[in-house]
């Protein structure tokens, strides 16, 4: 049935699987896993419903199943996920669990009308299988060391930011397990929960019955907590009420959507909150985005090109002897990469700087000063990582990161290559 869909069969694996589910969405679950998938779309088009799957951040078409397998899919997966296969008019949200051997992954349902039909969303989650160590998530040696003093201060406002998508989450919990959760009392506030933290009290915002990020966060805040997690700060009762809390000696590991860490900043004061009060209460913030690892199986060494050339000496990095490019084969599925690795900037917010941010400074003058401390730019990193063979050229170039950031270098000493991350 699977194969006359335009789905291709699993393999031996989907027999470790011990959630019993139709064969059609079972193959199509597993072929997602498979691939190493974050999601499957299943697009309305005019023969049929397309089977589309994100793949390292990248969008991979895979099938389009007829039109009567496609509804039978749906009414499968709405099945699984607990919600009416009567078609309704307003989007629908569920999940299901599949299970293999000591793997769990979570699987967040969207259904949406479209014309007169239905398209589908699945976000496929599991916890990440080095236990959200900081190494794995491709932080250096000196990022690390710098995150683990600031979180060991068990004070103040802590932010990660960067783009959807782009694993701001996962670093968070990340910190958070940097702590004795066991011996902390810890509360996130989230919408929704994306992992479970062992030992940490996780709501989830529920509007529809009053829970929202604020009254969720009031609510922590007689709890006697000492670490808070904020899901994502996006509004400004729930700004002001983290930074205050962050001023009472609570930890407060919260995300918000900049591009960079002086735009964590920009984000905070437009969401209301007086910049005498980010200034005081901000410890750290962490930019962050994702790039694909290259494939070591098929990755093909070459020669830089004058503009690659100029790129890293721009940017105050080392140039590397030379590069590997992409290849195609079996073990990274001919994607030529496999797998993600983060870049980062880790700028720690000191009396200066916090001085600075108080008086108002502008984004420009925050950038300046941070290179001018040695804080290294997501570029920068990411440069590294292409000079230690974890990634290639083109994929910088693709996320276009090089060119979203102009600020002088300063200061910043020659950058060697990093060690390359685990995973």
């Amino acid at each position: 049935m699977a194969q006359a869909c335009g789905i291709s069969t699993v393999t031996d694996r989907s027999k470790t699987n011990t959630t019993s589910y139709p064969d059609l969405l079972h193959t199509l679950v597993w072929n997602a896993i498979m691939d190493n998938a974050t999601d499957v779309h299943l697009h309305r088009v005019d023969d049929g419903l397309r089977v589309v799957h994100r793949v390292d951040g990248v969008i991979t078409p895979k099938a389009v199943l007829p039109p009567t397998d496609g509804r039978r899919l749906l009414n499968q997966l709405k099945s699984a996920a607990g919600l009416s296969v009567v078609r309704t008019f307003a989007p629908l949200e569920g999940q299901l669990e599949w299970h293999d051997e000591d793997t769990t992954w979570e699987i967040r349902v969207t259904l949406t009308p479209v014309r007169a039909q239905e398209s589908a969303h699945l976000r496929l989650l599991n916890v990440p299988r080095d236990n959200w160590d900081l190494s794995g998530l491709g932080f250096c040696t000196a990022d690390r060391e710098k995150i683990a003093a600031t979180i060991r201060s068990l004070s103040g406002l802590v932010l990660v930011t960067g783009p959807t998508g782009s694993g701001k989450t996962t670093t968070m919990y990340g910190l958070a397990s940097l702590m004795d959760l066991r011996t902390t009392t810890t509360y996130s506030i989230e919408d929704p929960v994306e992992f479970r933290l062992p030992y940490a009290q996780q709501i989830e915002v529920d509007e529809q019955h009053g829970l929202t990020m604020h009254e969720g966060l009031r609510t922590i805040l007689r709890m006697d907590p000492d670490l808070i997690l904020i899901g994502e700060i996006r509004d400004k009762d729930s700004a002001i009420v983290a930074a205050r809390a962050a001023l009472s000696g609570r930890l407060v590991l919260g995300t918000v959507h900049a591009r960079d860490a002086a735009g964590a900043v920009d984000a905070l004061h437009y969401l209301g909150v007086p910049y005498h009060i980010i200034g005081s209460s901000l410890r750290m913030v962490i930019a962050q985005n994702l790039l694909r690892q290259i494939c070591g199986e098929c990755a093909q060494p070459r020669e830089l090109d004058e503009t690659e050339l100029d790129t890293f000496a721009r940017f105050g990095v080392s140039a590397p002897k030379e590069l590997l490019h992409p290849g195609s084969c079996a073990e990274c599925g001919w994607y030529g990469y496999k797998g993600r690795t983060g870049i980062f900037e880790v700028a720690p917010i000191d009396d200066e700087l916090g001085a600075r941010i108080s008086s108002g400074a502008q984004h420009h003058e925050l950038s300046e000063r941070l290179r001018s401390k040695g804080v290294r730019s997501m570029v920068q990193d990411g440069l590294a990582k292409v000079a230690s063979g974890a990634t290639a050229m083109e994929e910088l170039f693709r996320i276009n990161a090089y060119t979203r950031c102009d600020e002088p270098i300063g200061q910043t000493p020659d950058i060697q290559p990093v060690e390359a991350p685990v995973g």
